[in-house]
């Protein structure tokens, strides 16, 4: 069995579980079976009162909020490139980029068109979120036969349910029943994810200062961790699940850090200085900030790779090496940053975004699907090798192309 630990940071719940408010008796709560963990989350500020002062443990939760909390778990933080289509789901309600994330992280899939946001989460619902977030193992279903209402379980949720049961995770009522359609209160939705948080430990981060590994090294296994920092040169992260944030800082000085199985869904944030390279093989990556203080970072993707986003804060070459990942995809120059920063590119990139003044781009080899400029930039340099090409080229500031490589279509709005 596969478990993980929780790390609960800054957890705060009131915009989640009811409205902000300060809590100043406990009425409500006290003598309830949840007292403990609701005490110690409005002690740490994870959990607010609604605006009369009471807490509601017996409330139930809904769906959405329910998402949100789970969310906080896992550190989805940024905004969600994948948006959720459910007909039930407005786009302009405050659920909708939660369920976004959620959808985008595997952890939800919805009913077949809806996603049913304002209903309370079932016990078995909950159960099926919170097993695919600890990425516990499923297997066999016998563990559920000590239930009086085994029955009752659905096909669909029996073995996360099951899952959830073998790792202690989730118990029975003193009936006998697992009561799998039962609404989740908002007392034991805290006291599920308390339990998780408490009995772990929390989730785990570290700093690798020296020429080591990270991770695991048994095929098929995975580790995981909050935030990962390499302040270290000559690194090899393996089987990889890193729910923060991966920063590889300028101890790394122009060493190589090679992130093998890898999936970061915070960013990867890359300081060094010198000339590092870091070396992706079926790797996942959200966002990536390159921001080095000095020298030229180069990023190389292999296999199963797929690089999301990459913000370009420094000198850096982007290159897709074997393998049928996607390897790069958006490629974003800010504004802000010095002029004549050079971007090298070798792969195929689906947009290049240019907000910065006077940067140069070097494409090497490969394509770009759309290569665009801010009307508030000036000064780029576009160098196009033999054999390279340029689909789409939407110009609005002035831009000088040279080389033998092709733009296929260019709409320039320099005079607009």
């Amino acid at each position: 069995m596969i478990g993980r630990k929780l790390v609960m940071v800054g957890l705060s719940l009131g915009l989640l579980l009811g409205s902000a408010g300060v809590m100043n008796a406990a009425a409500d709560y006290e003598g309830h079976w949840a007292q403990k963990q609701i005490s110690r989350w409005l002690e740490k500020g994870w959990l607010k009162g609604f605006a009369d002062g009471t807490v509601r443990p017996d409330q139930a939760i809904t769906r959405a909020e329910f998402i949100a909390l789970i969310n906080k778990f896992a550190g989805l933080t940024a905004e969600s490139k994948v948006k959720a289509d459910f007909s039930d789901l407005p786009k302009t309600g405050w659920a909708y980029e939660e369920i976004s994330k959620a959808l985008d992280a595997g952890i939800i899939k919805g009913y077949g068109g809806t996603i049913r946001p304002g209903d309370p989460v079932m016990r078995q619902e909950a159960a099926i979120m919170v097993s695919r977030l600890l990425y516990y193992e499923t297997g066999g279903t016998e563990v559920l036969s000590r239930f009086s209402d085994k029955d009752q379980i659905a096909g669909w949720s029996q073995a996360d349910v099951a899952a959830m049961i073998n790792a202690g995770r989730m118990k029975g009522y003193p009936d006998g029943r697992f009561a799998p359609e039962q609404a989740m209160t908002r007392a034991e939705a805290i006291a599920l994810l308390d339990y998780n948080n408490v009995t772990s430990g929390g989730l785990q981060s570290v700093t690798i200062s020296s020429s080591e590994g990270l991770g695991s090294f048994e095929p098929g296994a995975i580790k995981y961790y909050n935030n990962v920092t390499v302040s270290g040169y000559d690194v090899l992260l393996q089987n990889l699940k890193i729910f923060g944030d991966l920063i590889l800082d300028e101890g790394m000085g122009s060493g190589v850090v090679t992130l093998d199985s890898v999936e970061v869904l915070g960013k990867v944030i890359i300081q060094g200085s010198g000339d590092p390279s870091v070396q992706l093989k079926n790797t996942t990556l959200n966002q990536v900030n390159v921001q080095s203080k000095s020298g030229t970072v180069r990023l190389v993707t292999q296999g199963l790779t797929l690089v999301k986003a990459v913000s370009v804060q420094s000198s850096v070459i982007l290159e897709e090496g074997e393998g049928a990942g996607d390897g790069f995809t958006d490629v974003d120059l800010p504004s802000g940053l010095a002029a004549g920063l050079v971007v090298t590119l070798n792969g195929n990139f689906r947009d290049v975004n240019i907000e910065a003044e006077g940067p140069i781009l070097h494409l090497q080899k490969g394509s770009i699907r759309t290569f665009k400029t801010a009307a508030s930039t000036s000064g780029v340099k576009l160098e196009l090798d033999e054999g390279t090409t340029v689909t789409q080229a939407i110009l609005n500031s002035s831009t000088k192309v040279t080389g033998a490589g092709k733009v296929q279509d260019a709409l320039v709005k320099e005079d607009e």
